[in-house]
């Protein structure tokens, strides 16, 4: 089961990468937060085709297996420097309408990372795949792609805290949201950082 880097996505192969993820993130705390409850799965899927037509795929670097069972995103610094945006007016109103009212959920701020960090978005194992492996092989191949690379992350399960400490990651902060929101773990692999050499 090959892992490699997609130049290039059909429109079936999107859809069948934003299903993996609409999946593996429908009972995940964050997206329970931020996005409603009806429908939930289908408007993740709909986000995540969103993001990786408009953001991911053009702009930044797409992995995943060759049965398109697990993917990952890694979005670049320099994407906040983009103009014009890629996320038009157009774009950010289809996804507060994805959000629904839980949209409101994503104006509180997180801590951002050291300038200059690449930003691991999101990775995803379709459910029935879990456990195999192939999330630990993802991990792998990305980051030997780019093993000079400073890495951010967020998540909002403490289990996937030891997950990525595999790979180096360390955190680096802890935000408690409001309203009953979950925690988030901001971790960074920077691999010129202390742990480095």
């Amino acid at each position: 089961m090959g892992i490699a880097r997609l130049e290039h996505a059909s429109p079936a192969e999107i859809a069948a990468l934003s299903a993996v993820l609409a999946e593996a993130f429908a009972g995940y705390a964050w997206t329970r937060w931020t996005v409603d409850s009806e429908r939930r799965e289908a408007r993740i899927g709909a986000i995540q085709r969103i993001y990786l037509e408009h953001l991911a795929l053009p702009h930044g670097e797409v992995w995943a297996d060759a049965d398109l069972c697990a993917v990952a995103v890694l979005l670049p610094p320099s994407l906040a420097e983009l103009t014009p945006a890629p996320l038009t007016p157009e774009l950010q109103e289809r996804l507060a309408f994805l959000h629904g009212e839980s949209v409101r959920n994503l104006e509180f701020p997180l801590p951002q990372p050291p300038a200059g960090s690449w930003t691991l978005a999101t990775i995803g194992v379709a459910p029935q795949v879990q456990g195999s492996g192939l999330g630990t092989r993802l991990m792998e191949s990305m980051l030997a792609a780019g093993p000079d690379r400073s890495i951010a992350l967020e998540t909002s399960a403490e289990s996937n805290v030891a997950f990525y400490r595999r790979f180096g990651f360390e955190v680096w902060a802890v935000s408690e949201m409001p309203g009953g929101g979950p925690p988030v773990w901001s971790m960074l692999r920077d691999p010129d950082g202390p742990g480095s050499g």
